[in-house]
């Protein structure tokens, strides 16, 4: 076996045990490990230069060595092997999500309910963006005498409500007229289109019954301006506090950035088209540094995207979470395709 070959199986065994144990790795323990036959005093030369490289490090002078993020980031990229899931396993997964299947916004608040709980991370599952999102339907429900709920669905799924109230009696007829006028006008549309410059000339347009029903129009606006977000549904946050890299204030740190959606955003974009890892400091954010993100993007008929990502400790098994994560993208992907292709 060549030297450099060598020290990368090393690499690896030293990364797999550190993951498994959360201990660090001495020489015996890798002569144990490993499926090739060297000296005790080979192992330690090699774990030196791999020192020198910045892949392994000690925690103390006399302890074993633990990976660097360099050094995990070696192993992600050149040693992991792929651990696919078995049969029982992805049927499993399908049957959980199966159970929320009903509607859009179910489904990835399920699957991100489910990673969280069985990776132990904190979870995230991010709706298609809208910036190809239409409006597929708008549809006005009358709930009382004089108050009726405007019902928005758009072409990525979603389904935006608003209450409105008249100051005088709604009739079924009136609704009906309006819902025609309105859809032959805001069918199609994108949602991010919905501007209040739009909705003026809407008004004009309408006329009278602008006037008339200018509180339920309103009500379109605010659903269309609520549909043009990305909606992102978290779970798992307390499993930060769990984690042994995290210090309670780092945790809270990590809980706050996890409530600014914006910054989601920018991080979930920040991510690759497929399967992507970022470890540590790869992140580009102080709350994370010792944490590392997996992401996996999910596409949906016709055109839709969206990505769900969990958060956990450098020190994660990143073969298994891989795998799942993969799949379970996969399958949201699948299931939303067969919700938005129903009329």
């Amino acid at each position: 076996m060549e030297p450099t070959q060598r020290k990368m199986k090393i690499l690896e065994a030293v990364v797999e045990a550190y993951i498994r144990t959360g201990e660090p790795v001495g020489s015996k323990t890798l002569c144990d490990a490993l499926d090739f036959t060297v000296s005790s005093a080979t192992i330690r030369n090699d774990m030196a230069e791999l020192a020198s490289l910045g892949l392994l490090e000690q925690t103390h002078t006399s302890s074993g060595r633990i990976p660097t993020e360099l050094g995990y980031r070696i192993y992600v990229d050149k040693l992991m092997k792929t651990v696919p899931l078995t049969k029982y396993e992805k049927n499993g997964l399908d049957d959980i999500l199966y159970l929320s299947a009903d509607a859009p916004e179910h489904l990835l608040e399920g699957a991100a309910a489910m990673l969280s709980g069985m990776t132990g991370c904190a979870a995230i599952a991010a709706s298609p963006s809208a910036d190809k999102s239409v409006i597929r339907r708008i549809r006005f429900v009358q709930t009382g005498s004089c108050t009726a709920m405007t019902v928005l669905i758009t072409s990525t799924g979603s389904v935006k409500t608003r209450l409105f109230r008249c100051d005088f009696v709604i009739t079924p007829q009136l609704l009906e007229k309006l819902e025609t006028t309105v859809n032959e006008r805001f069918a199609e549309m994108p949602v991010n289109a919905v501007t209040p410059a739009f909705m003026q000339s809407t008004a004009a347009a309408l006329g009278e019954m602008s006037m008339l029903m200018a509180n339920a129009l309103m009500s379109v606006q605010d659903a269309a301006a609520e549909a043009a977000s990305t909606g992102v549904f978290i779970k798992g946050q307390s499993n930060l506090f769990t984690m042994p890299e995290l210090a309670s204030a780092d945790a809270k740190r990590v809980m706050e950035l996890l409530g600014h959606t914006g910054e989601l955003s920018r991080l979930i974009n920040a991510t690759g088209d497929k399967v992507s890892i970022l470890i540590g400091s790869e992140i580009h954010h102080p709350a994370l540094a010792r944490l590392s993100i997996i992401a996996s993007h999910y596409t949906a008929a016709p055109d839709c995207t969206g990505a769900i990502v969990l958060i956990g400790p450098v020190r994660m098994d990143y073969p298994k979470v891989t795998a799942t994560l993969g799949y379970t993208a996969e399958s949201v992907g699948a299931l939303l395709t067969g919700l938005l292709e129903v009329d």
